[in-house]
């Protein structure tokens, strides 16, 4: 069984569309209209216990999303996500003891696991 494993992940984000100007804010208050945002597209991925591993993409790919999700502090829209047999979001302290991330400056995101 893979340290990390990542099936068919998917999140999407309503991003709420208004008009300008105070009518426009009003008529989004009686009529709102959502859009919806794909921010992680179907992916896949194991990562093996003792694997190094470069998670790259370009700016808005679903890099952050994706580390947030692991971590437990999103759900995912769909798919399966375990961190060493834990799903992030229905245990997130008892996952959050064995891995660690800093979100710092937007160029910088580390994570690691603990050893058992």
């Amino acid at each position: 069984m893979a340290l990390i494993e990542v099936q068919d992940l998917v999140k999407t984000y309503k991003i709420s569309q208004k008009d300008a100007g105070m009518l426009g804010y009003i008529k989004h208050l009686f009529h709102p209209k959502y859009k919806e945002h794909m921010a992680v597209n179907h992916i896949d991925f194991q990562i093996e216990e003792g694997e190094l591993v470069g998670y790259i993409g370009e700016n808005g790919a679903g890099k952050s999303t994706t580390i947030k999700m692991l971590t437990g502090l999103l759900t995912p829209t769909s798919g399966k996500v375990t961190v060493n047999g834990i799903v992030p979001y229905e245990k997130r302290i008892q996952n959050n003891r064995q891995i660690g991330a800093v979100f710092g400056q937007k160029t910088r995101v580390m994570v690691g696991l603990a050893s058992h």
